[in-house]
């Protein structure tokens, strides 16, 4: 046999005289003229616009050394930069203040992913240094964080003294390329500390890699969990319970390792759990168990797609082939599908921006789909309105399968999945002014359903009522004359206020007067377990829900009559409680006073005036009917505004004892909710019948503004505040268990707290001057977040030694239990002729919540409460607002000026974050492309303000494209309508 001879084998000689000869060349440049396929571009490593989408292809992952460019957090310290990239913040100083690595202390160990990678990375936390939170990640780096998502926690996982000599070389700036300090600084004593860390982190995750494979229950847990038509909701600690057996605990607890192992089974089926929401977790973890039925779905149209898939392999267009598409059952939907789409696109321009046109026209016909049907547009809902997984996954080929089937979004970019929130509008199973936060709301028992308000399970209100527990012993408040200060159209008045004068001059008695739902609702009824799923009215504008059956509010909203719970605390004059007390009472003199009228007789004008008029589209509602005897500031008699004056006073003077104690000036929320009114719009088909389309006939009502502070919205907070107060106080005397509001990072910052304010706060806020978000940012980080404890402890930001609210029971379930505490301490009281003040309570058997009762339940409510003001203050007015400019910039329903004032907040990878100053302060972005011949990002830095025009908006992601059209100063830039003072006037 002759041996191979291969090109090594030969000489330079012999290689050249083979290519003379060769016509392979010419052979391969024949066949591609003839085979010819346009060249495709590559997807890029790293996004090159701001979208929430990733090339999962060739970058699945990313390392936290590498992100600084991504994350956009620490970039360019090192240079010419004003200042590094800001984060904008909502108002509110009472809940969420969004420091979302605060709440770990050095020593603790955390799971975070970086980007949309699905890499876990175990980090350690190193604690606050230079003002930065610092993590030894697993991946071997160090680096610095402002907001880590975390999925899980471990406390004091290692002692912080053994990582010292780490700690010790952190450099008082941040570095970058890359931004691992181990890079950059070489120590012999840290990369040993750093050996020492790695092999904890590595003996941990293998020790729960073995638990993992020595408990096969643990691959099956969405079997042993799933409920068959509902999602159920859990805590991890209450999950492990259910799968693991009893005897693996330690003192009553499953060790770390075990707890992290069934976190891992959690992850890998994606289809069967999620995370409640990343933002709202801190060391409590709830997660949301799909039901049976949507894991079958979602099985079925795997199968299904991959039959087509197949199929579509030997065929050159597969979405125009009819025997393809008629081979299944969703093929068949697909044809049925485009049928509908194509009769919608009559009555309605579809659009690329997550929602299609405005219409006044009917549909002739209304389809019905069969229960094969169903299932499929089930799908399309749970990964388009539901994100069960939000994240990249098999879902989104899936989903985007079916949409290129269709062949009617050939023109769409993008098949993702606020296409398939399109898709969802144009076949008539959703409205088309729908919103993606509706379906954020995640409570058991109830279903957001079809452009209905949420759908609450049915309870028996009369058997859950019981005798007034404070019969025969409420206080007759006579002709005292309680202030309800509320908007005209408010149907759930839930507070007011006097004013009592005592004996010793100066020293006056300020009540709070709140509804009392408590004194006849039963704790352990139906009602009561019902409102404990789903904690809270909801706002969303658009579609509101009041927490209470109707009938029970309107039978303990404020009106004279009625009962209340009235908080009281004994006031001087230079603003120090000297004595409290809660007591029961009826109140017959009310007066409803709108905020407006209040602010008319209180000193000082608007705090805040709107720089710009309301915008907004569509038909406005008629004027509402107030469900109120309404009483206008010039019907006052003089009695009644010095009261009100008094009263101005003296929470004023309440205002200034509190920021002795830390409470943080108020800050200006971005924008009013939106007002939306659906009256213009009419539907045709019932969504009671599971098979039927819909019609919608019209369009909704928008209207926002900016947001505007008065002095009467001033007075009715601190008065709420004050009432939180004694409510905390009264219970705290008595170790009552109710949810305290605490911010425990604010107690273990003090001494850094303190000396920032006073070097940094403090001295902007005696001058009146705004306060930059680079200023607050720092701020927020130190007081961290609002936590509910079982125990009292101070709430720094409103300056309270302890606080706990409680003057919304109509609202929140929160307050209800803590009305519900005190009338059984009350009636304890009356029935001993004694006081409990001095006893602890904690566990007594006439509570309705005892302590090892009512702390397992704090998680869940605070969770929820987290993800209701997440859709109804954030999430909803946004995609409202982004609808409202969507219809005035593409289908002319409202004028809009030709460009804007773009302010920089952020230099990322993909472009540019920031603001348009002249509108509102809407958030926008201008991408990497869009910058190519306008300028480079080098010469571009924080501040810096451009004149812009909308080149793109999704109403969806509520994401606004701006096309740069030439660079401002701030003298140009104050010639447009609201820009004066807005780099200064962030939202916080």
């Amino acid at each position: 046999m002759r041996p191979r001879v291969t090109s090594h084998d030969l000489s330079a000689e012999e290689m050249e005289r083979i290519r003379e000869q060769s016509d392979i060349r010419d052979r391969l440049r024949a066949w591609e003229s003839e085979n010819h396929i346009p060249a495709k571009r590559l997807l890029s490593d790293l996004p090159t616009r701001d979208i929430p989408l990733s090339n999962y292809l060739t970058r699945p992952d990313m390392l936290p050394g590498s992100t600084e460019a991504i994350n956009g957090q620490y970039t360019d310290f090192n240079d010419n930069k004003s200042q590094a990239n800001r984060a904008l913040y909502d108002g509110d100083e009472l809940e969420d203040l969004r420091g979302s690595t605060s709440a770990l202390v050095a020593g603790d160990l955390v799971e975070t992913r970086y980007g949309s990678g699905r890499l876990p990375i175990l980090a350690i936390c190193l604690g606050d240094h230079h003002g930065l939170k610092y993590f030894y990640m697993s991946t071997g780096e160090v680096v610095p964080e402002q907001n880590i998502p975390t999925l899980f926690t471990l406390t004091n996982f290692i002692n912080p003294a053994s990582f010292r000599h780490i700690t010790d070389i952190i450099p008082p700036k941040p570095v970058s390329n890359p931004r691992n300090v181990l890079s950059h600084r070489k120590n012999e004593d840290a990369l040993a500390t750093a050996a020492r860390l790695q092999e904890a982190l590595t003996t941990f995750r293998a020790n729960s890699v073995s638990f993992y494979q020595a408990h096969d229950k643990l691959d099956h847990a969405s079997t042993f969990l799933a409920l068959p038509d509902k999602p159920d909701y859990l805590s991890l600690e209450e999950i492990a319970e259910k799968l693991l057996p009893e005897f693996l605990k330690v003192k009553d607890k499953f060790s770390p390792h075990a707890l992290y192992a069934v976190h891992c089974a959690l992850q890998r089926d994606e289809w069967g759990f999620r995370p409640l929401n990343l933002r709202w977790h801190r060391r409590n973890y709830i997660y949301e168990v799909r039901p049976a039925s949507d894991a079958r779905i979602l099985r079925r149209t795997e199968i299904q797609v991959r039959e087509l898939i197949e199929g579509a392999a030997l065929r050159e267009k597969p979405a125009e082939s009819l025997t393809l598409l008629k081979q299944n059952s969703l093929g068949q939907f697909i044809l049925k599908a485009r049928g509908v789409i194509e009769a919608s696109r009559k009555r309605r321009e579809w659009t690329p921006h997550g929602m299609i046109g405005p219409s006044e026209k009917e549909a002739d016909k209304v389809m019905m789909w069969s229960n094969r049907d169903l299932d499929y547009i089930r799908f399309m809902e749970l990964w388009a309105c539901h994100r069960i997984v939000p994240k990249a996954s098999q879902l989104e080929t899936l989903g985007s399968t079916i949409l290129r089937l269709t062949n009617c979004y050939t023109q769409d970019e993008w098949l993702a999945h606020w296409t398939a929130f399109t898709f969802l509008q144009e076949i008539g199973w959703i409205p088309p002014w729908d919103i993606p936060a509706r379906y954020e709301y995640r409570f058991p028992d109830t279903k957001v359903h079809r452009g209905t308000p949420i759908k609450m399970p049915l309870v028996d209100v009369n058997a859950s009522l019981r005798p007034d527990i404070a019969a025969g012993s409420r206080r007759d408040w006579g002709d005292t004359t309680v202030f309800c200060v509320d908007a005209e159209s408010t149907t759930d008045v839930d507070d007011g206020f006097s004013v009592e004068s005592t004996n010793t001059p100066g020293v006056y008695w300020i009540h709070v007067h709140i509804a009392d739902p408590a004194s006849a609702i039963d704790p352990h009824s139906d009602v009561a377990r019902r409102l404990q799923q789903a904690p809270s009215s909801l706002y969303l504008p658009g579609f509101p829900n009041k927490m209470l059956p109707r009938d029970l509010e309107q039978q303990f909203s404020l009106d004279p009559g009625q009962p209340t719970l009235t908080f009281s605390a004994k006031v001087n004059d230079q603003g120090q409680i000297l004595d409290h007390k809660v007591e029961p009472g009826i109140i017959k003199n009310v007066l409803h006073v709108p905020k407006n009228e209040v602010a008319a007789v209180l000193p000082g004008l608007l705090t805040q005036q709107p720089s710009t008029a309301p915008f907004s589209v569509g038909t406005p509602p008629p004027p509402s009917t107030p469900t109120k005897q309404i009483t206008k500031a010039s019907a006052l008699s003089q009695t009644d505004r010095d009261n009100l004056l008094l009263l101005n006073r003296l929470c004023k003077a309440l205002k200034h004892q509190r920021e002795k104690k830390g409470q943080l000036p108020p800050f200006q929320a971005r924008f009013n909710s939106p007002e939306v009114s659906l009256a213009p719009t009419s539907a045709y088909g019932d969504p009671e019948i599971p098979g039927s389309s819909i019609t919608w006939v019209g369009d909704p009502f928008i209207r926002f503004s900016d947001h505007a502070t008065t002095e009467a919205d001033r007075l009715v907070e601190r008065l709420m505040h004050t009432a939180g107060e004694v409510a905390a106080r009264f219970c705290a005397e008595r170790k009552i268990p109710i949810p305290y509001s605490t911010q425990p990072e604010a107690i273990r910052n003090k001494s850094e707290l303190a000396a920032f304010r006073r070097t940094q706060l403090d001295p902007l806020t005696l001058k009146g001057k705004p306060i930059p978000v680079e200023t607050l940012h720092a701020l927020f980080a130190l007081v961290g977040t609002s936590e509910l404890a079982i125990d009292p402890a101070p709430f720094y930001s409103v300056g309270l030694d302890a606080y706990a609210k409680s003057s919304s029971p109509l609202r929140r379930y929160a307050d209800l239990v803590v009305h519900w505490q005190i009338h059984a301490a009350l009636a304890r009281e009356r029935a001993t002729q004694s006081s409990l003040a001095g006893t602890d309570c904690s566990e007594a058997d006439f509570l309705p919540w005892r302590r090892s009762t009512l702390a397992p339940v704090l998680p869940m409510l605070q969770a929820q409460q987290r993800q209701i003001k997440q859709v109804d203050n954030k999430d909803g007015p946004t995609q409202w607002i982004a609808q409202a400019l969507l219809r005035a910039w593409r289908f002319g329903e409202a004028p809009l000026p030709a460009t804007f004032t773009f302010i920089v907040d952020g230099l990322y990878a993909f472009g540019l974050r920031g603001r348009l100053a002249s509108f509102y302060n809407l958030s926008a972005s201008i991408d990497l492309a869009q910058l190519s011949g306008f300028a480079k990002m080098a010469e571009i830095k924080v501040d810096d303000l451009i004149e812009v025009e909308i080149k793109d908006i999704n109403v969806v992601t509520t994401q606004i494209s701006v096309q740069p059209l030439r660079r401002l100063t701030m003298a140009t830039s104050q010639k447009q309508p609201g820009v004066m003072g807005a780099a200064a006037r962030v939202a916080v």
